[in-house]
């Protein structure tokens, strides 16, 4: 083999002697670049992306968005879906649900475990006495809630995964606003990458998740201040990994001189009172989802132990007085609490 190169060298050397330079290598071409924006759950969505080909980008979002809409379809409350159906059966025994449902149900009720109770997708018994787009905004009264929480209580969910079936006692109802958006957003993404792409941002109202870079950098997110959105309290360069936010900004409505929002205590069943915003990063927008939502009932310092003890999890927690509390994971990479 060695020998078969050698006449290749020398003629090599023999062009650059003759004054004839090497061709350069051909310059890589710079990576298309598509963005979609529109609605999807109740926000704004959003899903950017990279890759050599402009049409097979644009076929990929179009079914990443698709995929996103399935979700919502699946778990929405807001009118006739799976979700609902169970929700109806309620008290009627046993009922036939999809793999795909049963799982993300079964999610929902560990991390109820994990935060105890503080992320209880059975709070939607009490949540059904909040409407946060009513004019003029109402305010439930104790009985109503006292009532409503007897019937919120994630261990009463009874699962069987080989049976494909879901039992709650009568009067429950499930609601998956506090996960379903995250995991459209990771379902989104697996569509993303099952087709090829490498380079990508999935945003739905706050849910998202990174894949690779951005023009060979890492996608930069800026955390926000709840009650000053201009100001930014933290820029995170992510890839590979998810960012949710929660926080009371996003629906929310005064009354009486209160501040009545739309991330209830499952405990109390009223407005939570531990953070004003608590963004996570995990690496799967479901279980940030979850987890944001949860730290916003427990506050920083029940919040940060549950944190501190999850690995890839980090977390910016911000509380009722304003205080910014970090995990330990993000202080190392330079950002700062109070």
């Amino acid at each position: 083999m060695t020998r078969c190169l050698l006449p290749l060298l020398a003629l090599s050397l023999l062009t650059v002697a003759q004054g004839q330079e090497p061709r350069p290598a051909p310059a890589k071409r710079p990576l298309e670049h598509r963005v979609h924006t529109g609605s999807v759950m109740g926000t704004s969505l959003k899903i950017e992306a990279f890759g050599p080909d402009g049409k097979a980008l644009e076929e990929a979002i179009a079914a990443a968005v698709a995929e996103i809409k399935r979700v919502e379809d699946v778990f929405t409350t807001w009118r006739p879906s799976p979700l609902n159906r169970l929700n109806d059966a309620a008290g009627k025994g046993p009922h036939p649900m999809t793999k795909e449902e049963l799982r993300l149900i079964g999610r929902s009720l560990e991390i109820g475990r994990l935060t105890e109770g503080a992320f209880d997708v059975t709070f939607a018994g009490v949540g059904k006495l909040w409407n946060f787009k009513k004019t003029p905004p109402k305010v439930p009264t104790k009985d109503e809630i006292k009532v409503a929480l007897a019937r919120v209580d994630y261990r009463k969910v009874q699962l069987d995964l080989e049976a494909g079936k879901a039992t709650l006692p009568k009067g429950m109802r499930i609601g998956l606003g506090g996960i379903a958006k995250g995991y459209g957003v990771d379902r989104a993404m697996a569509v993303l990458m099952k087709r090829g792409i490498r380079h990508a941002v999935v945003n739905a109202g706050g849910d998202l998740k990174a894949l690779g870079k951005k023009r060979g950098k890492a996608w930069e997110i800026a955390i926000k201040h709840p009650r000053d959105r201009e100001r930014v309290i933290a820029v995170l360069p992510v890839s590979n990994v998810c960012v949710v936010t929660s926080g009371d900004y996003e629906r929310f409505y005064l009354h009486e001189g209160k501040r009545y929002h739309h991330i209830l205590d499952p405990r109390t069943g009223y407005p939570s009172t531990g953070c004003m915003s608590a963004t996570v990063t995990a690496p799967d927008a479901a279980f940030a989802d979850a987890l944001a939502t949860a730290m916003c009932v427990l506050g920083p310092k029940k919040g940060l132990e549950i944190l501190e003890g999850l690995p890839r999890v980090e977390g910016i927690l911000i509380d009722l007085d304003g205080k910014i509390v970090v995990t330990s994971g993000l202080r190392r990479r330079g950002v700062g609490g109070e």
